[in-house]
C-alpha cells in the first residue's frame, strides 16, 4: 500500500476529464493506493467546479453530479487530514522560503504530515510540485 496526497489541482481530475486525467485515474483505481487529501481539498473542489460551471464547462446537472459522487467518495474512500495550527505554522515557513501561495503553503504542510510514510505529493502545479520536492517529498505531476 502506498499514501497518496492529492492537492486539489490533480483531485479534480478525477471527476472532469482533463490533461492528466488517465494518469490520476490509474493511481485511484490501483488497489495499493490510499488516497489522502486535506480537508481544504473539500472547499477546494467545490470552487473549482463552481467556477467550471460559471465559464460554461459543466452544466448545473453536471454540476450537483459530481460533487454528490465527490462526497460520496470522501465518506467511503478518502483519508481526509485536517488542517491544524501546526500546519498554519509550517505553511507560513513555507510561503517565506518558498514563495507559495496560501493555499498551495497549506496543502504542502499537511501533505507533510505523510512524509514518512513513503508518501507521494500528486499535484498539477509544477512550481508547487518543486517546492514539495525541496521539502523531501517524491511528487507526481499527471
Amino acid at each position: 500500500m502506498r499514501y497518496y496526497f492529492f492537492d486539489t489541482s490533480s483531485l479534480v481530475k478525477r471527476y472532469h476529464l482533463e490533461v492528466g486525467s488517465d494518469k490520476v485515474d490509474e493511481l485511484f483505481d490501483s488497489p495499493n493506493t490510499i488516497v489522502v487529501l486535506s480537508n481544504l481539498s473539500i472547499t477546494e473542489f467545490i470552487s473549482a467546479f463552481k467556477r467550471k460551471q460559471n465559464k460554461g464547462e459543466i452544466n448545473n446537472r453536471n454540476m450537483h453530479s459530481l460533487t454528490s459522487k465527490f462526497f460520496f467518495d470522501v465518506l467511503r474512500d478518502y483519508l481526509v487530514l485536517e488542517m491544524n495550527s501546526g500546519h498554519v505554522k509550517k505553511s507560513i515557513k513555507l510561503v517565506l522560503k518558498q514563495d507559495l501561495r496560501t493555499l498551495d503553503a497549506l496543502q504542502l504542510a499537511i501533505a507533510s504530515d505523510l512524509k514518512e510514510l513513503d508518501s507521494v505529493f500528486v499535484c498539477s502545479d509544477k512550481k508547487l510540485g518543486k517546492a514539495a520536492e525541496k521539502e523531501g517529498m517524491e511528487t507526481l505531476i499527471p
